[in-house]
């Protein structure tokens, strides 16, 4: 049985990132872990340190209660779409967001966790939001971030954007060729290189990537002299049909050209287009 986390802080885009998962993996045995991470502001908190410690843990009770309250309500809608064969805990903790997360990474062996971002919509926007951005950043758990915007349908065509300067391991790419395999989706692997040609290093990555993904249908495609941003937008509405961005976590480069940077322009695949994000096995 998978294990899923699935963060929320009862947000359109979190609640959205839900739906899909459960979506997702609608013929796979899972076990989805809600979470709802709650903290009381630090001024209150401290006051109340000092003046009345019985009131702070009334008051964090009844936060636990409105969380636990509010998430069985999410939960009868997320049923109505779910199959026997998936299972639910709910989860509310007084932490910090990203220490809560790494910490029920841990103890519930979790296998991806799904959480919503919101469309960047101008200079002032960044696309992954801080919480998203620390996940993938601070755990080595790995990650599908979909979009506010996002609607569920079959990923009949990924693309992998890629540099092959990473010596791939099949356990690295396992869950998107699980994806691949579940729903017959087509690979589509993009090369970024402003030379035109690839070295020996490269080709040596690239053989191995073809061994891993060799039984599913993939094409190879070279985007060069071209700005990163544009390139994967400009290739994604080419094909028409891209459902799923994946791309290895390591690619730290591609995070900071594309995700974690104020934009002057909107790109349209960060509005609908969800990312899985893979880490690394060690």
């Amino acid at each position: 049985m998978k294990n899923i986390l699935l963060p929320t802080d009862f947000s359109k885009n979190s609640l959205n990132a839900m739906h899909y998962a459960v979506a997702l993996f609608k013929d796979t045995p899972c076990k989805f872990y809600l979470l709802n991470v709650f903290r009381i502001p630090y001024v209150t908190n401290e006051v109340l340190m000092e003046n009345n410690a019985k009131l702070l843990m009334q008051i964090e009770q009844d936060q636990f209660d409105t969380s636990q309250k509010r998430m069985k309500d999410v939960l009868k809608e997320l049923k109505l779409k779910s199959k026997t064969d998936h299972k639910f805990q709910l989860l509310s903790d007084y932490n910090l967001f990203i220490n809560s997360v790494k910490n029920f990474v841990e103890d519930k062996k979790i296998d991806l966790i799904v959480m919503g971002t919101k469309g960047a919509t101008g200079a002032k926007e960044i696309f992954m939001g801080s919480n998203t951005g620390d996940v993938i950043m601070k755990t080595d758990c790995n990650l599908l971030a979909v979009p506010e915007n996002a609607v569920f349908k079959a990923p009949k065509e990924v693309t992998f954007p890629t540099d092959f300067r990473i010596p791939y391991k099949k356990e690295d790419l396992t869950p998107l060729i699980e994806i691949a395999k579940m729903y017959q989706s087509s690979i589509r692997v993009l090369l970024f290189s402003d030379k035109g040609n690839i070295d020996e290093e490269q080709k040596f990555n690239k053989k191995l990537l073809k061994n891993y993904i060799g039984k599913i249908n993939h094409t190879f495609h070279t985007l060069g002299n071209t700005d990163f941003e544009v390139g994967l937008n400009c290739f994604t509405q080419s094909r028409g049909n891209i459902d799923m961005i994946a791309i290895i976590a390591k690619h730290y480069n591609f995070f900071q050209r594309l995700f974690f940077k104020p934009r002057v322009e909107e790109l349209s695949f960060h509005t609908k287009i969800p990312l899985l994000v893979l880490h690394r096995n060690k």
